[in-house]
């Protein structure tokens, strides 16, 4: 069978100069702001950490005008003309509550954060001058939003990439070859070229690209000039596996291939965006893969911002970019210009790339809506054959895309705790997302996870940290981040803000229990079980029934905030067992900073002696089967204990428990046998008597029998 052949779709380069901008901070409506409007002013941190910008009324007197400021408690305030005032606010004031509030007020018309204003960036690297269509696109712009993030991958599925040219090293990911089967491959111009247009990295060398923080997946299908549908195909999958999310195709075929459609179906599922170049013999025949459901279809426009007099055109058009004279990186080193639709496609490849950055969540879908609210209409409204839905601004695009996850808001970066505040964070999400809310220590240990696989809605959300760790605990004094991780499918988002913590709670302890019963003749000691609130230090003292200290257990010892126990061994300061009795142990607290705690008591009662127990005759001392309902004992105890009763017989084998572990308090009690089994068969004839197995609360035991009865039948 004859191969199906791919042509690679060839470009050169152009100079135009660059000119830089001011990014303009926006105002905000008059009046009333929402919550949410409040929050999005202060998501971000490029604004003057303690002021507000307000303006009031110019129906207010200067004496109203005075009043009202000095109402806020602020620092300082500062006049700047046609009623607009700088306001500094005290330290640790929560200035997006002051806003909200001063937003409420009916004498402000506005308010808004004291902006820091920036230079648009301009790369240093020395042939940028040349790369015309960055001003074109307004890439400029855009990189104040972004540069791109590592965590994302573009496949280039193409000839060669030099893989070590000064503008791409150290940027590949898991390389590959199809036509060898392994990871190396000669390089070539092309493929090099379209991988500087998308990520030339911002290194004081060469050009720039689109998204130069992100990473390439270079992958050869090239043989000479020509590869086959087997080797796009196969080159499609491996992307899709290796952890690519988006793919160029900066070649093309005007035949269809289903094996290839199937790949890239596979990995769209799988929820890579496919960008390809529409094709450069100036005809609307369709062109592949450009020309399959779900791809970007990419035609090409010069420096005059019109359509390139070689681009393909026609229904599979999706897009336009620059790729006339576009100037990026050739193999071995070397920089010079091409010309193609497959210069356009890396071009609008890189734009996604950006926009994943910003928001790694983006759906195919999504991504293409936002594409066509971003471009710029070159021939008539709408769609056209030409250009498709316009070409491609990169700052629109930014823009446009929703931010995945917002910086995080605190309502205070100190949390001074007292046991009764808390401390809120305050964050955007995009809409799908699963939210988990967690705090780190200064190991990174998380010690606190606050919410879980919480879905978004969009909307703002808040979660509150009582300062607490997930055993209940206050934490001690330090610096800690409060994490929020985003999750959508395979993709991770994480922001994290700073929180310094004073820990002023008043120390406190638990007592598992207030009253125990300790026997030195049953064990060597007794457990204390105790909980503290946070870090503290433990003094125990065991007084008698006179006050007196006859032993101390412990004497300032530090445990931190959890479960703890103490042990006393039934002995006085001189070593000698204690005489029976009642005793308590006192324990008493403190925390570092010297503020004390509540004492907690326990009452121990000292009990050495078994319990006495005495058992009475059974009556009948004979039992008919069948004909004596059966037969009762009685036994007195002259305390509280547990009782465990059973029936033995002549061979002293028990035939049947009446009751394990029961309590009885002190007097006398009666219970009967029917003379069967605990299966309710009856025992044989013979002799039978009853056993009382008795202990106290101090776990002192007691056994006594009761006197030989008959069964018969």
């Amino acid at each position: 069978m004859k191969k199906l052949t791919i042509s690679i779709i060839l470009a050169t380069f152009f100079y135009i100069s660059i000119a830089a901008y001011t990014v303009n901070a926006s105002l905000h409506n008059k009046g009333y702001l929402s919550n949410d409007s409040i929050f999005n002013m202060f998501r971000h941190t490029e604004y003057i950490q303690n002021e507000l910008i307000i303006k009031l009324s110019p129906k207010l007197s200067h004496k109203e005008k005075a009043k009202f400021l000095n109402l806020y408690n602020l620092v300082k305030i500062k006049s700047l003309g046609k009623d607009f005032y700088v306001i500094s606010l005290r330290k640790n004031t929560d200035i997006t509550e002051l806003a909200s509030k001063l937003s409420k007020n009916g004498l402000v018309e506005r308010v808004e954060p004291n902006y820091l204003i920036k230079k648009g960036y301009t790369p240093k690297d020395p042939f940028y001058k040349n790369q015309w269509f960055h001003k074109m696109i307004n890439t400029e712009k855009a990189w104040d939003t972004t540069k791109g993030s590592n965590h994302v991958v573009v496949a280039v599925i193409d000839g060669g990439v030099h893989i070590n040219h000064p503008d791409l090293r150290g940027k590949m990911y898991n390389p590959y070859d199809v036509v060898d089967g392994d990871t190396t491959f000669y390089p070539d111009d092309h493929a090099t070229h379209v991988s500087g247009i998308i990520a030339a990295s911002f290194n004081d060398v060469g050009v720039s690209g689109i998204a130069p923080h992100v990473r390439i997946m270079p992958i050869n299908v090239f043989s000479g000039a020509s590869t086959t549908a087997e080797e796009v195909s196969t080159a499609i999958i491996y992307a899709a596996d290796k952890g690519a999310d988006v793919i160029n195709l900066s070649l093309g075929s005007y035949y269809y291939s289903y094996v290839i459609e199937n790949a890239i179906n596979y990995a769209r599922s799988k929820g890579l965006i496919v960008v390809a170049a529409a094709g450069n013999d100036n005809i609307s025949r369709k062109t592949y893969p450009a020309g399959y459901k779900g791809v970007f279809g990419i035609s090409a426009t010069n420096s005059l911002d019109k359509p390139a007099y070689f681009s393909n055109y026609g229904s599979y058009v999706d897009f336009t970019a620059p790729g006339e004279d576009i100037y990026s990186t050739f193999a071995y080193g070397r920089y010079g210009y091409m010309s193609g639709t497959s210069m356009a496609a890396p071009v609008v490849t890189g734009t996604i790339a950006l926009m994943l950055s910003k928001n790694p969540f983006l759906s195919e879908s999504e991504v293409n809506r936002i594409l066509k609210k971003s471009t710029v209409d070159l021939n008539q409204a709408g769609w056209d054959e030409s250009t498709g839905f316009g070409r491609i601004d990169v700052s629109k695009a930014l823009v446009n895309t929703p931010l995945a996850l917002s910086n995080i808001t605190l309502s205070s970066n100190t949390f001074v705790m007292n046991g009764s505040n808390t401390v809120s964070a305050a964050f955007k999400t995009y809409s799908g997302t699963m939210i988990t809310i967690f705090v780190k220590d200064k190991t990174g240990k998380i010690i606190r996870t606050i919410s879980k696989n919480k879905k978004s809605s969009g909307s703002q959300m808040k979660e509150i940290w009582n300062g607490k760790n997930d055993s209940g605990v206050y934490v001690s004094n330090g610096t800690y981040k409060i994490v929020v991780k985003a999750e959508k499918g395979t993709n991770k988002l994480t922001r994290e803000s700073t929180i310094t913590v004073t820990n002023e709670v008043k120390p406190s302890i638990i007592l598992e229990k207030t009253v125990t019963y300790f026997s030195p003749k049953v064990s060597t000691g007794f457990l204390v079980k105790f909980s503290l609130n946070k870090y503290q230090k433990v003094s125990a003292k065991v007084y008698n029934k006179k006050g007196t200290v006859v032993q101390t257990i412990l004497n300032h010892k530090g445990y931190s905030g959890g479960s703890h126990s103490l042990s006393w061994n039934g002995k006085d300061s001189k070593g000698k067992l204690v005489t029976d009795g009642d005793y308590r142990i006192k324990l008493d607290i403190i925390d570092s900073s010297n503020q004390k705690g509540d004492s907690k008591k326990i009452m121990v009662k000292v009990d050495s002696k078994a319990p006495q127990i005495k058992s009475f005759a059974p009556s009948p001392t004979v039992l008919k089967l069948g004909k004596t309902a059966g037969v009762k004992a009685k036994i007195s105890t002259a305390e509280t204990a547990l009782f465990t009763i059973y029936i033995v017989n002549s061979n002293n084998q028990k035939v049947r428990y009446l009751t394990k572990n029961k309590s009885l308090e002190k007097g006398i009690h009666s219970l009967s046998w029917d003379g069967r089994f605990d299966n309710k068969n009856k025992v044989n004839q013979g002799k039978y008597k009853f056993i009382f197995e008795g202990k106290d609360l101090a776990g002192n035991k007691s056994t006594v029998t009761s006197s030989w009865f008959s069964v018969e039948k």
